[in-house]
Formats: structure tokens, C-alpha cells, sequence
């Protein structure tokens, strides 16, 4: 059976309220000054694992940093995928007019965090080739266009033509960002930080996005990083085995 929702006042450090409501309700008719007293803090476990978030869990159990990045830029594409499906599904109101900036932040941020997992691993199968693996850092700012060229940069150092052939695709995408501007803060605000407006709000002329055609793109753009990610993190995985291996089936020195 599902779990009944709880009630404001019997959560950690409520107030009870005069009447009953339950958490999910609609509490807009509640004054402020008393939803403060009656609302607990979010930061909770609620009983129901459906309805709980877990920061922890896709974290706790990984060692390596660069699955870490792999899971959180995942997490952020998905999370754009499925605002763009739901203006795809009905644009009615014209929200996709408003949601397409966190939609692009989504995708913009998920290349950044996918490829700095991709160009740290890569970092790592380099000392790991010189035996010398340790800890690596992360490498670049937000500047997806530079960080793609690096990882562009490891796949013909290792001339792996298949993944070049595939990050080329993203490096298009990203391309077609830069087209229009250099500031990847255009998703998030309407000016850029020295108080320039962005360039969809300067231009006299409609700015658009086809929402068909850019859904064709992330989806492609999610799946080659994906990809990517779990073939290096094999090549990985392989070379520490190799590298276990060697005294082993050579003896020690």
C-alpha cells in the first residue's frame, strides 16, 4: 500500500497547525507567517524511499572521482530530456519560451561535468601507462569548448578513431553554442557579468530553437558521453588489473 503522507505538524521541528493538512496538499492558502512555524526542514528522511531524494547514494560507494562526474552530468541530462519532452508534449502555454534556459543549463552543464570525467580518466590511463597513478585533478574551468578539444586531443594521442569520430559530433554541438556567443552564462542570466545583455535579448529579430531537432541532438550528444564514459572507465579498470598482475606473474624485483 502507499504510504499515507504525513502531516505539516509531526514532522522535526513543526509547530502544530489549528487544522490537519498533509504535505502534499495544496498549502498556498496558508499565510506565510505560519507555513514558516509549520513546514519542516528538507533536509529529512520522510519513511517513503519513492518520495525521498538520496544525495548519498550514486556517491558513497564510488571511489573514483571521475564516476562520480559521470553520474552527477547524468543526472543533469536527464533532467533536461525530460523538461524538453514535457514542452514537446504540450507547448500550449508557450513554456518551452522560459524553460528552454534551465533545459540548455542542463546540457550545457552535463557536457562540462561529462567531459571533465573524460579528460580526468584519460589523465589517469596516462600515469597508469607510466606507473605512475595517482590522484588526478580536475582539469579546466567552464569553458566546454576548450574542454572538449582536450578530450578531442587524447583521442587522437591514442588514436582511437572510433570515439573521435563520435566526440566530433559533440564538438558540432558545442560549435553551434559558440556561433551565438562565448558566454555559457547565457542560460542562466540575461545579462553577462560585465552587464552586457545576452545575445537573444539584444537582437531585434526572434531567436528560436526547433525543440524536435535539439532533442535529436541531446539525445546523441547523452549517449556518446555516456558511451565514452564507460569505455574509458573499462580501459581503466583493465589497466589497474594488468598493472596488479605484473608482479605476480613476474616476480618481484
Amino acid at each position: 500500500m502507499p504510504m499515507k503522507s504525513q502531516r505539516l505538524y509531526i514532522k522535526a521541528g513543526a509547530v502544530k497547525m489549528e487544522e490537519d493538512r498533509n504535505i502534499t496538499d495544496d498549502l498556498s492558502d496558508i499565510p506565510t507567517t505560519e507555513l514558516i512555524k509549520s513546514l519542516p526542514n528538507y533536509f529529512i528522511f520522510n519513511g517513503n524511499p519513492y518520495r525521498t531524494a538520496y544525495l548519498n547514494w550514486r556517491f558513497d560507494f564510488i571511489k573514483d572521482t571521475e564516476n562520480q562526474f559521470f553520474d552527477m552530468a547524468e543526472g543533469y541530462f536527464e533532467a533536461a530530456i525530460a523538461l524538453l519532452d514535457n514542452c514537446i508534449a504540450d507547448n500550449n502555454s508557450h513554456k518551452a519560451d522560459v524553460w528552454i534556459f534551465p533545459i540548455m543549463f542542463s546540457t550545457v552543464h552535463g557536457i562540462e561535468v561529462y567531459l571533465k570525467g573524460i579528460n580526468l580518466t584519460y589523465s589517469i590511463l596516462e600515469r597508469l601507462e607510466l606507473d605512475e597513478y595517482q590522484e588526478s585533478k580536475i582539469e579546466g574551468n567552464h569553458d566546454i569548448k576548450q574542454l572538449c578539444q582536450n578530450a578531442i586531443k587524447h583521442m587522437r594521442d591514442t588514436k582511437n578513431k572510433e570515439l573521435l569520430d563520435e566526440m566530433l559530433f559533440v564538438q558540432q554541438f558545442i560549435a553551434f553554442l559558440y556561433e551565438n556567443t562565448h558566454n555559457m552564462d547565457f542560460t542562466r542570466y540575461p545579462v553577462s557579468p560585465n552587464g552586457k545583455k545576452q545575445f537573444y535579448v539584444e537582437k531585434s529579430e526572434n531567436v528560436t530553437i526547433d525543440l524536435d531537432v535539439f532533442r535529436q541532438w541531446i539525445l546523441r550528444v547523452f549517449s556518446i558521453l555516456d558511451s565514452c564514459s564507460k569505455y574509458l572507465n573499462i580501459e581503466v579498470g583493465m589497466m589497474k588489473q594488468w598493472r596488479s598482475e605484473i608482479p605476480n606473474e613476474y616476480g618481484q624485483f
